[in-house]
């Protein structure tokens, strides 16, 4: 769940030839949709000659840095299409297939919530009561924000209850876990602050993974049965997610199958993976078909058929936005209206994820991936899924024209650059062309926005050469930091 440096630069790597596992061609004679979605990818920014030029999602993954992907597309409120490409571990060559656990990151929370609100249906929870009256392992302490407005299971859920820590790390392989308890209290071993309510409750939206963390809490607290098996037996199973859990030592079966983590550009993480006892926040293991399951059951509930998870007002308190923030009861929601769309994005160390789908048109998608830096390539693969498959109302995918690289550019930038302390990148010319390396793996090409300023493929960050005394120093990020030259 952290931002890694090298993708706080420009999100974007490569890694080498990536291995899909391909459609049966039978299966694309049947459904043209997915030859389209498969070679429809619209990449960011490109050279004027290349623009509306589209790639394959194989190509895009070599291109930026995906060493596995999978993929699940709703249409009709069913799944009609799952897809695995690439390898789920690059030390052991060991492909993806659409059985492949990933890391939800924090696609967790809203799945989480669910379980919360299977207790609200049942009388044993109410969202607008005061948390500590049903907390007992841990009650959120008590301080002058809360002298008239308090936690609520509302405001948990919608990231509006006032409480830090917004998200986790993890914990490496070897390294000592701590207790929840612990982690809200910010004891050792905990590596993130306490859990504290330092605004009013109610006042105004802030992303909290600690306050999922809480909700976790209530949640073993309310049920008496550990987080991960009221998960397992009261929604997971419910929702038919077979491939999935929240627990962190998981069953052999399911855990033969968990690709591992990577940097952007290949570089498996050590341990393979973290650990993540914010089950809530950050811990679901699960497939792209096991998260679609989700998104198809909110879509059902919404239109009536609610099951025993939701009744009819949870369902549709889910996909509004609550008051002062502009998640639901767990989900993000993205556009309001005729053209309602729903979901979340997942960042965990070495995993990222994205889902989003209609409320009212059955139509979804669920990508998953085995590396950081992917969060604008899932941007790529949701335009191409929307425009295959006649999503309504998405919006349109622009480009970002890129010029060639100016031969003052190609002279002054190669060099060696400090991001960290752990942390450098090496700039490259060749062909008349410009690449970056980062120290800890990651690679891709740079392209010119001007004659004097750089940007990644998907042109978010402008990078500019700083001089002194005709000699770079630095490059210059759009937001004023600089990344100092060290040769």
């Amino acid at each position: 769940m952290r931002n890694l440096l090298c993708r706080c630069l420009l999100s974007i790597a490569s890694v080498p030839l990536i291995a899909a596992l391909p459609a049966a061609a039978s299966e694309r004679a049947k459904d043209p949709r997915i030859q389209q979605f498969e070679n429809g990818l619209l990449p960011r920014a490109a050279l004027k000659k290349n623009l509306g030029r589209t790639a394959s999602i194989t190509q895009r993954m070599q291109d930026l840095g995906m060493p596995g992907v999978s993929v699940a597309v709703i249409d009709e409120g069913k799944v009609v299409l799952t897809r695995a490409y690439g390898l789920r571990d690059t030390v052991e060559k060991t492909p993806v297939t659409t059985e492949t656990l990933f890391q939800a990151g924090s696609i967790s929370k809203p799945v989480a919530a669910l379980g919360a609100l299977r207790l609200v249906q049942e009388g044993k929870l109410s969202l607008d009561e005061d948390v500590n009256a049903k907390l007992r392992t841990r009650r959120v302490p008590e301080n002058e924000f809360t002298t008239n407005e308090k936690v609520t299971l509302r405001r948990l859920v919608s990231h509006t209850a006032g409480l830090t820590v917004h998200g986790f790390p993890g914990y490496a392989a070897g390294v000592q876990v701590p207790t929840v308890v612990q982690v809200l209290n910010g004891e050792p071993p905990a590596n993130t602050p306490p859990v504290r309510v330092d605004i009013r409750p109610g006042s105004t939206y802030r992303y909290s993974g600690g306050g999922y963390t809480v909700m976790q809490l209530l949640i073993a607290d309310v049920s008496n049965e550990s987080f991960e098996t009221f998960m397992q037996t009261k929604v997971l199973d419910v929702l038919g997610m077979k491939s999935s859990t929240y627990a962190q030592n998981p069953p052999a079966a399911l855990a033969a199958r968990r690709a591992s983590g990577h940097r952007p550009g290949g570089m498996r993480i050590p341990g393979k993976l973290h650990i993540y006892p914010e089950m809530a926040a950050a811990g679901l293991w699960t497939t792209a078909a096991d998260l679609a399951q989700y998104l198809i059951y909110v879509q059902t509930a919404v239109g009536g058929d609610t099951g025993p998870l939701l009744n009819s007002s949870l369902a549709n308190e889910l996909v509004t936005r609550q008051q002062g923030s502009h998640h639901g009861l767990g989900p993000e929601i993205y556009e309001v209206g005729e053209f309602a769309r729903f979901g979340h994005n997942g960042v965990n160390e070495g995993f990222e994820a994205a889902a989003v789908a209609y409320v009212a048109q059955g139509k979804g998608v669920v990508i998953m991936a085995n590396a950081n830096g992917a969060g604008s390539f899932f941007d790529e693969v949701k335009a191409s899924v929307a425009r295959a498959y006649g999503w309504p109302g998405f919006p349109a995918q622009s480009q970002l024209e890129a010029v060639p690289v100016s031969a003052w550019l190609l002279k002054r930038a190669p060099g060696k650059y400090r991001i960290s302390e752990t942390l450098t990148l090496q700039v490259s010319a060749r062909d008349g062309r410009l690449f970056f390396e980062l120290s800890d793996g990651g690679r891709a090409e740079l392209f010119a926005r001007s004659a004097t300023e750089l940007y990644g493929q998907y042109g978010s960050q402008t990078l500019r050469l700083v001089e002194a005394e005709g000699k770079v120093t630095a490059l210059k990020r759009h937001d004023g930091r600089e990344f100092q030259r060290l040769d």
